[in-house]
């Protein structure tokens, strides 16, 4: 496994003037080639002035050259901590400063097959609590810490060199966003998390690209993001996204609806009255072309349009005529382009449709996206939702949704989660 190893350079580094015992550099470096980790690359920061320790990053630097490590010296990069960390090395912000400048030389050459190796045990003890500090802020998800016992203070049965796991902290702390997320059914935002977390499984990344795809309506993508582990999920998910990608209008209407509720929690008001108009007019084409019983078919591109109209007059005069004469606040309604919303419900209004109430109910609030959308006026509040969402159930259970409340996204961060939660060990 390549290793990338970052220390700062403390007085006992290369070895002891005293004991003659290797330092926690030497000592880190021998373990991990004795684990068969090669290493690519050293990072070491010195601080400079009467008390700093560059004369020790080149005297290790030197060390290192030399057998048994024998590394070429372009792998060994030694970097100033600088002026402020060397008159000052017990503030800890400047020390994270100065390993943040380290990490950052380390990311510029890392791939994503390397780990990044903290020396834990050299330096002042802010610098040695620097590299923890930025594994656990999430900055080294792909990172192992490092501590080196003083030989002196090592007993029987204790290993010199070995492992402190912060990651597991960060990983506890990034939990806790995801759920959040997935509570604000942010799959986007929850699958950025997790990359960064070093959670990310094929599983999880396929079930949050799902969530997000959905949510946008784009269902082929959807599909696509979870047929790579199809067989590692629950099927419904596949089974529900494959009816949606067929454009089955119950499937649709349900979907505007979830999309509409979702909205809502998240207190987006303007953007739940778009979902509001979307289901209104999914509706509404739904129900009319029912209605018409496909002579003619609602036009689907406006080349189709012109010959919409002449067959709705042929097939339907009487309907014709009534929309002819009927109007939308005081306006004749338009028989020309696509059926517009006033249209359609003048349709169910000749047909007698049992459902047109609750749809006519929804015009206001279509009324408010359509400012929304065209002349920029949003909405920060919404003081009497109920009628709304009474308005689209009634719709849905008419077209036979009978539990529209069961919101498969729930279960989507249900799954999620339990996916998750094996990964924390």
């Amino acid at each position: 496994m390549p290793s990338i190893l970052l220390s700062f350079v403390g007085q006992q580094d290369p070895v002891s003037d005293h004991t003659r015992e290797d330092g926690s550099i030497v000592s880190l470096l021998r373990h991990l080639m004795a684990e068969h980790n090669s290493i690519k690359r050293v990072i070491l920061l010195y601080t400079s002035g009467p008390n700093g320790t560059q004369d020790r990053a080149e005297l290790t630097q030197d060390w290192l050259v030399d057998e048994p490590c024998a590394f070429p010296k372009d792998t060994i990069e030694l970097i100033s901590a600088g002026n402020g960390l060397s008159e000052d090395p017990i503030d800890l912000r400047l020390a994270v400063r100065a390993a943040r400048q380290g990490l950052d030389t380390a990311l510029a050459v890392a791939t994503t097959q390397d780990t990044l190796e903290f020396n834990a045990s050299s330096g002042t003890p802010v610098m040695k609590s620097a590299w923890g500090i930025l594994q656990a802020a999430g900055y080294a998800p792909k990172s192992r810490l490092w501590q080196v016992r003083n030989p002196k203070e090592q007993r029987p049965g204790q290993v010199r060199v070995f492992q402190t796991n912060v990651q597991a902290l960060r990983q506890e702390f990034d939990l806790n966003i995801i759920q959040q997320q997935l509570r604000d059914y942010n799959y986007s935002g929850a699958l950025t998390t997790l990359n960064a977390s070093g959670l990310a499984t094929p599983t999880l990344t396929a079930l949050l690209r799902y969530g997000h795809c959905r949510l946008c309506l784009d269902f082929g993508q959807a599909k696509a993001a979870i047929t790579p582990v199809a067989k590692d999920i629950a099927p419904e998910w596949m089974q529900e996204i494959l009816s949606l990608c067929q454009n089955e209008p119950p499937m649709l209407l349900r979907e505007a609806y979830l999309n509409a509720v979702i909205e809502l929690k998240n207190q987006k008001f303007s953007d739940f009255l778009v979902r509001v108009s979307q289901f209104q007019e999914k509706a509404l084409e739904l129900l009319v072309s029912q209605q018409l019983a496909g002579q003619p078919q609602l036009p689907k591109a406006y080349r189709e349009t012109l010959e919409f109209w002449l067959a709705l007059k042929t097939a339907h005069p009487e309907l014709y005529s009534f929309l002819q004469h009927a109007t939308f606040k005081g306006t004749p309604l338009r028989l020309d382009g696509f059926p517009n919303r006033p249209t359609l419900l003048a349709c169910l209004e000749f047909g007698q449709s049992p459902i047109l109430e609750p749809l006519q109910a929804l015009n206001s609030f279509c009324e408010q996206r359509n400012n929304y959308i065209h002349k920029f006026v949003g909405i920060s509040e919404l003081a009497d939702i109920a009628p709304i969402l009474d308005a689209i159930r009634q719709v849905l259970a008419y077209g036979g949704q009978t539990n529209p409340r069961d919101n498969p996204f729930n279960r989507l961060n249900q799954a999620i989660l339990q996916q998750l939660r094996p990964s924390l060990g």
